[in-house]
């Protein structure tokens, strides 16, 4: 070896070694870049099949009813609930039902959904149920914005199929007449506002959800508080009993109190100590209050939430657009609903129905121009 190979404190390689040195590189790259897109290639497969799995847990239903139901006159809480709402509308002027004009109305930026809570009190859904709740949860794609509307279940809807139709009932009584799709029609006819879709939720769902979340921050006045520490001689007592919660209810106190499933759905089912608006109201409550707690969830707890609560949901969304939803829905954690309750004040009267029951008489026609306007910001003619 003579000077001409050796630099100052190195050793220059031959062209033969550089381009061994090159290849070595390029494999190593190569290897790398193919480790690295099969472990994503793998988390993605991992993750479809994760969330095919849960979508899997959602019970699918058309909204349908083979066999629609019937209203038994001489039912017992039915007959309470009468004579409760006959009180409660007793100085209400009679007026007759006034009919909503015009055209469906929707936006392909606004998704809405029908939240129906069924008086199910077991953990299976009966085919025979009410729609004790019922709510519209309208999602705006493009602002952002998420809205609650709640419709009070006396509202004296006119019965647009099966049996009855043409006569006057209870909104919450036209889930048992025609299921989830008869309700949503009631809702699209009298209201003239595109709703299609419908997620159904019973009692015991409401409680799980709850839990799952790690219970949920509710305020109490002084008579929701000794409503809740002593049900005794309500329907609250009869709903602890029939579902088997009574050493779940927690003994609480006026002011902030951080409920588990059980005492949130006494709370939310109150409506003995004022009347159904409030309770309607604390329904939304309980609601608003689970989608703050999401935001302390873990993604374990995130996991197990959703095992326990998606196999106890109904529903006619189809995968496409639960996908749809579940991308937006990181966008939406720990949102601030904005809420309403329809018929709007000084919008309805008293009417008699079906049965002889008094219900809710509405200017279905105010009523659809107001939910417009809060939902699309449509302004009132």
């Amino acid at each position: 070896m003579n000077e001409k190979d050796f630099k100052v404190g190195c050793y220059t390689p031959s062209a033969e070694g550089k381009n061994n040195l090159q290849n070595r590189k390029k494999r190593i790259i190569f290897t790398t870049t193919v480790a690295v897109l099969a472990l994503v290639v793998l988390l993605v497969v991992a993750g479809l099949v994760y969330y095919k799995s849960k979508i899997g847990l959602l019970q699918y239903n058309d909204g349908t009813v083979s066999k629609p139901g019937e209203i038994a006159e001489t039912d017992e809480e039915m007959m309470a609930e009468s004579a409760a709402m006959e009180q409660a509308l007793k100085n209400l002027e009679e007026k007759q039902a006034i009919e909503a004009e015009g055209e469906i109305f929707g936006d392909e930026n606004v998704f809405n959904i029908l939240l129906i809570g069924t008086d199910d009190r077991t953990k299976e859904f009966s085919g025979n149920a009410r729609g004790d709740t019922c709510m519209l949860m309208s999602i705006n794609k493009k602002t952002m914005a998420m809205k609650l509307i709640s419709f009070e279940r006396g509202i004296g809807v006119p019965i647009l199929d099966g049996a009855y139709k043409g006569q006057y009932d209870w909104l919450t009584h036209t889930f048992r007449y025609g299921g989830a799709d008869l309700m949503m029609r009631e809702i699209r006819e009298c209201f003239k506002i595109d709703v299609r879709h419908y997620v159904r939720a019973n009692i015991y769902t409401f409680m799980q959800l709850v839990d799952s979340v790690g219970g949920v921050d509710i305020e109490l006045t002084q008579e929701e508080t000794d409503y809740i520490n002593h049900p005794e001689g309500t329907y609250g007592e009869s709903h602890i009993r029939e579902m088997g919660v009574a050493d779940q209810i927690q003994s609480v106190v006026p002011g902030v109190n951080h409920l588990n499933g059980a005492t949130a759905m006494l709370y939310a089912r109150c409506r003995y100590i004022d009347n159904d608006w409030h309770r309607v109201k604390r329904q939304r409550n309980v609601i608003q209050a689970a989608i703050y707690q999401t935001q302390n969830l873990n993604l374990l707890e995130l996991n197990s939430m959703l095992d326990h609560v998606l196999p106890m949901v109904q529903t006619n969304l189809t995968e496409k657009e639960i996908t749809s939803l579940m991308l937006l829905a990181p966008r939406y954690q720990g949102i601030t609903l904005e809420q309403m309750t329809i018929p709007e004040d000084g919008t309805y009267g008293s009417m008699i129905g079906m049965g002889g029951r008094s219900m809710f008489s509405v200017d279905f026609n105010q009523n659809a121009q107001i939910l417009q306007s809060f939902i699309y910001g449509v302004e009132k003619p």
